[in-house]
């Protein structure tokens, strides 16, 4: 009895309510940031609340430094690569050690050792080692987004924490630097109180909002079975005379774009949507908001009469979303926004407009599975990590971008096949309008191949990256959507025939591609003239990643799926079955061999420290050791930039210091969201492997996404994975394509629009 009554609903309000109280009172009672230490004064010892100049007695300098009341700097040695530009020692007593450093747009860094250790509030990367050989707290200097025009700014940085008073010994080695005064002072247990971190108080409110969600879902249920019971939907006549006399007559409004839109033939909304998809694409190029504005009313329109037309121009348009939509004179917003938010604005119109029946007590409305609550978890809890992170601001807007739009497309996702009749239908319509939106991009590559236009010319090949800003993007986008084409086009004829005929099949009817092309279905043939394009951009992308990792981890993921798809009960299986996947990884290897011999293929063994592999490999141990240091929040959504170039990399891989993510799917959930972060995201990721493997048996789109996302891990094991917006997108589209399966029960009768 008790266990009921704690999981009741006004139980969970009340703890709902419980947790947001005390998440304002922890922002209640959190204090402002302090003041900066007192100025630096020359001291002739450093004991505990003081603040010293470098000019104190206290320092002992090797020869070389030029020291005065404002700073110490260093001076260039021989051989800047292999020994420190300066070296110095002081004593000090007290817990807390501070320096106070010049930070800013140059390359240098420090070690620091204090009683022989390193200095513990430092990173001490493993094989990092200080000129003496030793392991020593680590911090490199460079920090652009700081350079003021008068130079780099000085930080206090606390460098470690005593658990005694000592004395303490303290050496700081300086590397390269000079010229820029790098030490500017020493504080010992002088730095102000820092202020409670706000992160606490929004994982309170998380909770909260989750059993206030929780506590809702009854009553939402019990208000929408009330209205279908009610009998307020009319039948689907036009409105009544009365109401077409009466401008000003509300229900007589709705009455009339519900007429409207339940008149409106399907094909006429595919029309529409495509014309209004061009209206839109049109307008952004020549920067024309009127233009964009009508081709997103004539696709609202269309969306409201069919749901999937809209979610479908979406995933088209994925590969454009750098591009911002013009919506008003001087004002764009971004397409992958405009398209979620306008598609659950749709769903809100469509409920007031169009509103559904239950032909019989046997429809179940489907509900948010395991999947849908995960990913929604693991986007609230990222909400806490971005504001447990350094640059809050960044984190917000990776935040709002990355995170909050994918969540918000699994409910548009969500919505879509729910207010859809033949979800299999839904599902095939979406692919093929995804696969055309790759086709595009691509085609548009192609053409910048041909004309060597806004192509990148490196290591003696050419190239092409669409509207992308990289080659690596092109190819992590086309690698997913050549696998779900490849999919529909070797084995769509199966799950097409077979669900419609029940009949046992012979092996080529079973495979278009090696069957006749007339008996192949009709989107299966546009799947494979939408792929071939593909194929031929993603290779022309040259990604290192695309080719030797993501297109094999691709066929061959699409050899065993589509395997287990041939033998489903009743089937024939041939030795040949495989000879549409072996013809594309002959016509792959072909299509490379003139390029082997160009320093981009050379060079993919070439571990030197300065090579790419090599600053690869220091990337990851760097990135590990933030992983580490940053267990359980991360280091937040986008902060990966700042932490690594000015905390965690190595001497080693100075040469490319702004890279924004570890190259390495595990470790870029890991560095960004903390050990839950990337516990939630496997958990994810492995639920929606399942529902794939699951559907595999009976529809090839579930091969063609299991092909996708091996591409993408594949790929993603040295480059990134999700953390763009596309991609996160595209991983929501493949994972939250099919449902699990229904529970024995009555069998679901799709919903019937009606007007209000």
């Amino acid at each position: 009895m008790r266990a009921r009554l704690a999981a009741s609903p006004s139980y969970l309000l009340i703890w709902a309510l419980l947790f947001i109280f005390a998440a304002a009172g922890w922002l209640v009672t959190t204090r402002d940031l302090a003041d900066s230490p007192v100025t630096a004064a020359a001291l002739d010892r450093l004991d505990s609340g003081s603040v010293a100049s470098m000019d104190s007695a206290v320092f002992a300098f090797e020869p070389g430094w030029q020291v005065s009341v404002d700073g110490a700097d260093t001076t260039e040695p021989d051989q800047p690569w292999r020994e420190p530009s300066g070296r110095m020692a002081f004593q000090y007593s007290g817990r807390e050690l501070a320096l106070k450093l010049a930070l800013g747009d140059y390359w240098g860094y420090i070690f620091v050792k204090v009683d022989g250790r390193p200095a513990n509030r430092l990173p001490t990367l493993p094989g990092n080692l200080d000129s003496l050989g030793q392991p020593s707290g680590y911090l490199p200097l460079f920090a652009p987004e700081k350079q003021t025009e008068t130079g780099p700014v000085a930080e206090w940085i606390i460098v470690h924490n005593a658990s005694t008073d000592g004395p303490h010994q303290v050496t700081v080695e300086v590397w390269r630097g000079w010229g820029q005064t790098v030490l500017r002072a020493v504080a010992v247990d002088a730095m102000p109180a820092v202020p409670r971190p706000q992160w606490p108080a929004v994982l309170l409110a998380m909770v909260g909002v989750w059993l206030a969600f929780i506590s809702a879902g009854p009553i939402i249920s019990n208000v929408l079975a009330a209205r279908l019971h009610s009998g307020i939907s009319a039948s689907t006549a036009g409105p009544s005379p009365d109401e077409l006399r009466s401008p000003w007559n509300t229900q007589g409004w709705t009455r009339r774009v519900s007429w409207l839109i339940s008149v409106f033939p399907w094909n006429y909304a595919l029309i529409l949507a495509m014309a209004g998809v061009v209206a839109i694409g049109a307008g952004t190029a020549v920067q024309n908001w009127l233009l964009t504005d009508a081709g997103l009313i004539m696709l609202g329109f269309a969306g409201l009469q069919r749901p999937v037309l809209w979610t479908g121009a979406l995933l088209f348009g994925l590969p454009l979303y750098l591009y911002p939509l013009p919506i008003l004179p001087g004002r764009a917003l971004n397409l992958i926004e405009i398209g979620v938010y306008g598609g659950l604005g749709l769903t809100v119109m469509r409920l007031i407009f169009v509103r559904g029946r239950r032909p019989n007590s046997g429809y179940k409305p489907t509900a948010f599975d395991s999947r849908h609550r995960l990913f929604f978890v693991l986007v609230s809890f990222a909400l806490v990590s971005a504001f447990a992170a350094e640059q809050e601001g960044v984190a917000l807007r990776e935040w709002r971008t990355l995170f909050l739009s994918a969540g918000l497309f699994a409910l548009l996702l969500h919505l879509t096949f729910r207010r859809t009749g033949d979800s299999r239908d839904a599902r095939t319509f979406l692919a093929l309008y995804w696969l055309a939106g790759g086709a595009f991009v691509a085609c548009a590559g192609l053409w910048q191949y041909v004309t060597e236009q806004n192509i990148i010319q490196a290591e003696g090949v050419n190239r092409i990256r669409a509207f992308y800003g990289s080659p690596n993007n092109l190819g992590l986008y086309l690698e997913r959507t050549t696998a779900m084409g490849l999919g529909l086009a070797i084995f769509g004829g199966w799950s097409a025939w077979g669900q419609r005929d029940e009949e046992i099949l012979a092996w080529r009817e079973r495979i278009p591609l090696l069957g006749s092309w007339k008996s192949a279905p009709l989107w299966a043939r546009g799947a494979l003239l939408l792929t071939i394009p593909q194929l031929l951009a993603l290779l022309l992308t040259f990604s290192k990643g695309a080719i030797f990792l993501g297109l094999p981890a691709m066929l061959l993921t699409l050899a065993v799926a589509g395997r287990r798809l041939l033998a489903a009960p009743g089937g024939r299986l041939s030795a040949r079955w495989g000879w549409g996947l072996a013809a594309v990884a002959t016509a792959m290897v072909l299509g490379l061999v003139p390029f082997l011999g160009t320093e981009r293929f050379r060079s993919l063994l070439d571990f030197r420290p300065e090579g790419t592999a090599g600053i690869r490999l220091s990337l990851w141990r760097s990135s590990v050791q933030m992983a580490l240091d940053h267990l359980w929040l991360g280091v937040g959504p986008d902060n990966f930039l700042y932490s690594y170039r000015s905390g965690y990399i190595l001497p080693a891989a100075w040469r490319d210091p702004s890279l924004n993510h570890p190259h390495n799917v595990v470790l870029d959930w890991w560095t960004r969201l903390g050990l839950p972060g990337l516990a939630l995201a496997a958990a994810w990721l492995a639920l929606g492997i399942r529902s794939l493997w699951r559907a595999a048996t009976s529809d090839a789109i579930a091969v063609g996404a299991f092909g996708a996302v091996a591409a993408a891990l594949g790929h993603g094991l040295i480059d990134a994975s999700y953390a763009l917006p596309d991609l996160l997108i595209v991983w929501v589209f493949l994972l939250h394509l099919f449902s699990p399966p229904a529970a024995p029960g009555p069998v679901a009768v799709p919903e019937e629009p009606q007007s209000a």
